[in-house]
């Protein structure tokens, strides 16, 4: 056996987890990487020391996520490619050698787009002659010629996770449906057909690699597997297991004598087509890539490095030639490190405490490579792993008893922080509930409770449970490991805030509340046969797929409400595509962007598409944006009604994360406010524009530079004036929600002692005519109501400004709120709360 690899070197270019690494060629030093915080590099060794360093750095299109990088040739020209979460493909061109690296703060443009997968595209290959495959969560698999779609293959039930170049005419596809397909391929007709399936793992198959004899392939999956295949065999020849989680990455060692693997469990293995050979602890759980690179040409072994992908953002090189090898410092620092890092309980076993043995446990010698062994030391719990190279017990961190956050679980192919199992009837599998802590949980309960045909009523106890088994982690932020879907139209498809595109009353889901379908809020149009019980309260109750944390403890009573809502979400690949299709549409007519209006709006793209740590502080006054907000007002203020609408989406995200949009005037949605009164029913323009300038209101007030604007006296009045103008009767479900939750932020305002006294009445009757527009027992909106009885509740209970409300007018909305408080347990609870209040004299 050749020997044990060492730490070699590593690489920090990257602020976030790397996704992915690729190395084009074997003979070429060259090293591609993708990462979360949305930047691919390319890497190539150093000209002044023995370690790799970055030849170019691109952003993804969006500056997000990116999963996946690959290189290609096109007219005789290298060019780089990046795969994002939002399931774009760009491509950048490549300098030569002899080319010096642009400045940092000149970032090269792509030079193509592509948009056809419809969510994350989370893998790439290249074949010899240029075609270029991706795979995505969208289940589909797309064949690229000349960066133009040759032809999509839809084979799989789930996402797909790999796709692999055998020869030129054939593709492996691996997926979520734990299947892998072989392919042939015809380009020229725009057809594939299906040659083989192979069989074998029991969960999603994360990757693929080629053996170098061209007679089969490696695959790894999250049964913790790798599976050796021959192309003419359905079922794998071999199999080999030591990872103790997910196994995400396999790569084949270009002399054929085995692969590497990197997974879930924190380690990097070395295999032969027959055993592990030797297993290489890292500091973080998730290792989500792995490659081989070539040596230096100085090196006296042709060995190459094997090289990890972390969670940790780190790149690390690792070499069996002892030349290579890190000095003696760097590894004792690496070593610690290693010792240093806790290991939870479901990484390596739970037994009792009692029951482990002591050091002398170390003089004797493990069965295998990779063996974890834990120990009592001083009252501590250490975990230590059998290396066969070395003929020694490593120690690879401490044993903690939290249950580690950091591994994800999967459902239908894509992974999420919790899975809860949620049992709705005796003798009934359970329901699954996916939930990623970055995920706002009115949405994630909303869809469970849709896609599973549960009653909407449901809906608070769902949210309820979210909040108790996450154990307070942030929740709501946005994104997260999910790819972006719209949450009017279910998918990519852009209308400008969800107005459906036949007009009349919108029915799609509120992006506070819910997911793409709403019936009467929230309830089914057809109700399950699910046992009776509750299946949030009674015995039939949520069991956890991970474990539970202790639970928050609960807050006495719902008044007042002080935290603002906000409507964040955008797809800003979708508004700038719709943009320069308007654009393109008004050519010729004088009311086209012009040159200094185009750079703006790239921009204000850039800004939108900055992950959230990366945006200004709500609170702050400075967010130092490059671009002028009211560009985009002089935008709306020549461009026709029905195209205004990408603007007026720019402006609503903006409200919330840019303190110069934010202490703009909000002239421009008063305007829009003015246009929509008096009017029985809104056209499908108005209506849209309506609906996002409500929700750019409502996104004012959650900055201190928007609430400073809107809650001037005369600014307010203007505002609240023109909403109470109009008849809520002939809005959509989705203005009502926003209207709602513009009074609801006004309301909380009070709180703080920044609203006006003299607004107070104002908004009060706002309140009302909101809540007295939705039908009781005609299809109102209960969530419209929920926000508007909030509302309510937070202006009778702010001594500052309760005082001098009309008691007739507290009356009116008192009785208005009455008939809907037995229609949902959260009207009932609110309700008695305010009767509560009421009784007490207004503000407590």
């Amino acid at each position: 056996m050749s020997a044990p690899y060492k730490l070699a070197f590593s690489l920090h270019g990257h602020a976030a987890d790397v996704r992915a690494l690729s190395t084009p060629n074997a003979g070429i030093p060259l090293l591609l990487s993708a990462s979360r915080d949305g930047s691919a590099l390319v890497w190539g060794p150093s000209t002044s020391s023995r370690e790799w360093d970055v030849k170019l750095r691109v952003e993804g299109p969006e500056k997000r996520y990116l999963s996946c990088a690959a290189l290609t040739t096109w007219n005789g020209e290298a060019y780089l490619l990046v795969g994002s979460q939002s399931g774009i493909l760009a491509s950048y061109p490549l300098p030569s050698p002899e080319t010096a690296p642009p400045a940092q703060d000149v970032l090269p443009e792509p030079v193509h787009t592509l948009i056809e997968h419809s969510q994350n595209l989370c893998c790439i290959d290249v074949s010899q002659d240029a075609l270029v495959a991706t795979g995505s969560w969208d289940k589909s698999v797309i064949v690229w010629k000349d960066f133009k779609k040759a032809l999509s293959i839809k084979a799989h039930e789930q996402a797909v996770w790999s796709v692999k170049f055998v020869g030129n005419d054939r593709l492996l596809t691996a997926s979520a449906d734990n299947k892998i397909i072989l392919h042939a391929l015809d380009v020229a007709s725009g057809r594939s057909t299906p040659l083989q399936t192979y069989t074998g793992h029991t969960q999603p198959v994360r990757g693929l690699a080629l053996r170098p004899d061209g007679q089969g392939f490696w695959s790894c999956a999250n049964d913790g597997n790798i599976n050796i295949y021959s192309f003419d065999k359905p079922a794998p020849i071999n199999t080999l297991s030591g990872h103790t989680s997910f196994v995400y990455s396999i790569t084949a060692l270009p002399d054929g004598s085995g692969a590497i693997s990197t997974g879930e469990d924190g380690t990097m293995r070395v295999w032969s087509d027959s055993e592990l050979l030797q297993t290489i602890p890292h500091t973080s759980n998730s290792l989500w890539s792995c490659t081989t690179a070539p040596p230096p040409p100085s090196s006296p072994s042709s060995a190459p490095y094997i090289v990890s992908a972390s969670s940790d953002s780190t790149i690390r090189f690792f070499t069996n030639s002892p030349e290579l090898v890190a000095p003696e410092q760097e590894l004792a620092v690496w070593e610690g490190e290693v010792k240093g890092r806790q290991l939870d309980k479901s990484q390596v076993g739970d037994v009792k405490h009692s029951d482990l043995p002591g050091m002398e446990a170390l003089g004797r010698e493990g069965k295998k490579d990779g063996q974890v062994l834990m120990i009592k030391n001083n009252g501590q719990v250490e975990a230590y792993q059998w290396s066969t190279p070395e003929s020694t017990w490593q120690q690879i961190g401490q044993v903690v008893d939290a249950i580690g956050q950091s591994r994800k679980q999967l459902y239908q192919g894509k992974e999420y922080d919790y899975v809860f199992d949620v049992d709705v009837s005796e003798g009934m599998p359970p329901l699954k509930l996916p939930y990623n802590t970055a995920q706002n949980p009115w949405i994630a309960a909303q869809k469970f409770l849709e896609d599973n045909e549960l009653p909407g009523s449901y809906l608070d106890q769902v949210v309820q449970f979210i909040e108790k088994n996450t154990a307070g982690e942030t929740l709501g932020g946005g994104g997260g490991g999910q790819g972006y879907v719209d949450p009017f139209t279910g998918g990519s498809r852009y209308t400008g805030g969800g107005v459906p595109m036949a007009g009349g009353q919108a029915n799609n889901g509120d992006p506070f509340t819910g997911g793409s379908r709403y019936t009467g809020g929230g309830v089914p149009t057809h109700t399950p046969s699910y046992g009776g019980g509750d299946p949030f309260t009674s015995s039939g109750a949520y069991s956890a797929s991970t474990p539970a944390a202790a639970a928050k403890k609960q807050k006495q009573g719902i008044l007042p409400v002080k935290s603002w809502l906000a409507f964040k979400q955008i797809n800003v690949a979708a508004v700038k595509a719709k943009v320069a299709q308007f654009n393109d549409e008004l050519q010729g007519t004088g009311a086209e962007l012009t040159t200094d209006e185009n750079k703006a709006l790239t921009e204000v793209y850039a800004f939108l598409s900055l992950p959230s740590v990366a945006l200004p502080d709500p609170e702050g006054g400075d967010g130092q944006e490059k671009f002028d907000p009211s560009t985009l007002t002089g935008i709306i203020a020549r461009w026709p009604e029905e195209k205004r609408f990408p603007f007026f989406d720019l402006l609503r995200a903006l409200s919330a994360t840019s303190p110069a949009t934010s202490a703009l005037s909000p002239a421009v949605f008063t305007q829009t406010l003015q246009a929509s009164s008096g009017a029985p029913a809104l056209s499908k323009p108005q209506d849209t524009n309506l609906l996002l300038a409500l929700r750019a209101l409502a996104n004012k007030i959650n900055t201190a530079s928007g609430r400073g604007v809107l809650n001037q006296e005369p600014v307010g009045q203007q505002v609240l004036a023109a909403l109470g103008a109009i008849s809520w009767q002939g809005v959509g479900k989705n203005s009502r929600v926003a209207a709602a939750t513009v009074a609801l932020n006004y309301s909380i305002s009070a709180h703080f002692s920044l609203l006006p006294p003299s607004l107070a009445p104002l908004l009060l009757e706002l309140v009302i005519a909101i809540i007295a527009t939705e039908k009781v027992d005609g299809g109102g909106d209960t969530e419209t109501v929920y926000r508007a009885a909030v509302a309510f509740g937070n202006l009778i209970s702010a001594d500052k400004v309760s005082g001098g409300l009309a008691v007739g007018k507290v009356e009116e909305g008192r009785a208005a709120l009455d008939k809907w408080t037995g229609k949902e347990p959260r009207l009932g609870e609110l309700g008695r709360e305010i009767e509560e209040k009421l009784s007490q004299g207004y503000a407590v």
